[in-house]
């Protein structure tokens, strides 16, 4: 007894009892129930249950998630009552297995014939879609030039990408992109088409990505996600009015029973806290994080002296954190940032 006191003393003279006094662990899976307790044999099936538990704890903390997808309908938030001195966090796919966090959804579209090569199926539930994956693979928008996985820039330009003859072939390109470079070619620019006006010139908006605006780059340009650019294979158009999808299959795909996913959500984890109120000591380890939609239409700050301006969120966003760990992760198929340090870290 005498012997254990002694261990307990220097280990509180470390500064370490208070995390060392207590190890628990919690487990999380796609096959559980909430209503679980959580253990091994019977674990949660949101990380969110996982988290709201691990609250009422103090210690060494762990929640392991088991293998599999977890589709998250909003961030998972961490705030300062999530970790703090007398707490230690880890969240972690379990040992050996994969867990990926994914922002996207699953579709289940009923295909029909629509012209040629394109299919379409009508969206039964309601969501954004600016970007879609088919059995994990991004498939570009309908666009102008077509997609050129080679090209140094966008994929591809074209200088007749804007045109009067192209407009003219457009019927309603609103809703569409109009992406360039740069004047001198050493940046971009990103803006929505609001309308194409009888004169056959674009009516935008946009354009705040870059704090020292000079023109457009006559050639290095592209345009996406107008349907009469629905024209090569991997080509798709999402009719937001009439809820239908328009794809063109890639050469020997079984459509009728590939994967469509499609991001809803631009951040997957938050940690929002303070200098005068630190998230601490929570550390995220070995998951993936994937299918976030793209925010290059959301607003800019200009940076300090700087010729760039920064769209201030990331698949994984930290505000006033201490001693918090992103370690052995794999973010990947993001429409944004992946990372983004705001504020006090």
């Amino acid at each position: 007894m005498a012997k254990f006191r002694f261990l307990m003393f220097l280990l509180c003279i470390a500064g370490q009892c208070s995390v060392l006094s207590a190890q628990i662990s919690f487990f999380v899976s796609p096959d559980g129930k909430d209503t679980n307790d959580g253990s091994v044999r019977a674990p949660f099936r949101s990380i969110e249950k996982a988290k709201h538990e691990a609250r009422k704890q103090h210690g060494t903390i762990t929640i392991y998630l088991r293998q599999g997808k977890y589709f998250l309908t909003r961030p998972l938030v961490f705030t300062p009552e999530d970790g703090g001195e007398q707490k230690q966090l880890t969240v972690r796919s379990y040992p050996g297995e994969q867990a990926t966090l994914t922002g996207g959804i699953p579709l289940k579209p009923d295909w029909q014939p629509h012209k040629g090569n394109i299919m379409k199926a009508r969206v039964s539930i309601p969501c954004t879609m600016d970007m879609l994956l088919v059995n994990g693979v991004i498939r570009p928008m309908a666009r102008y030039p077509d997609f050129d996985s080679t090209a140094v820039r966008l994929n591809g330009t074209s200088a007749d990408a804007t045109s009067p003859e192209r407009i003219k072939k457009w019927k309603n390109p609103a809703g569409g992109y109009l992406h360039a470079m740069h004047s001198h070619d050493w940046g971009d620019f990103h803006f929505r088409i609001i309308e194409k006006e009888k004169t056959d010139k674009l009516k935008l908006e946009g354009g705040w990505q870059n704090n020292r605006p000079s023109g457009l780059h006559p050639h290095n340009r592209m345009v996406e996600n107008i349907f009469e650019e629905l024209d090569a294979p991997g080509e798709w158009y999402y009719d937001t009015k009439e809820s239908i999808l328009y794809y063109y299959p890639m050469p020997h795909e079984d459509i009728t029973v590939a994967l469509l996913e499609t991001p809803q959500l631009k951040h997957l984890i938050e940690f929002r806290g303070s200098e005068q109120s630190p998230v601490r000591n929570i550390t995220i380890q070995d998951i993936a994080f994937t299918q976030t939609i793209r925010t290059f239409m959301e607003r800019y700050e200009p940076l300090l002296r700087s010729d760039w301006t920064i769209y201030r969120g990331g698949a994984i966003f930290l505000e006033g954190t201490e001693n918090c760990v992103i370690k052995n992760c794999d973010l990947h198929h993001l429409g944004g940032n992946a990372l983004f340090f705001s504020n006090y870290n």
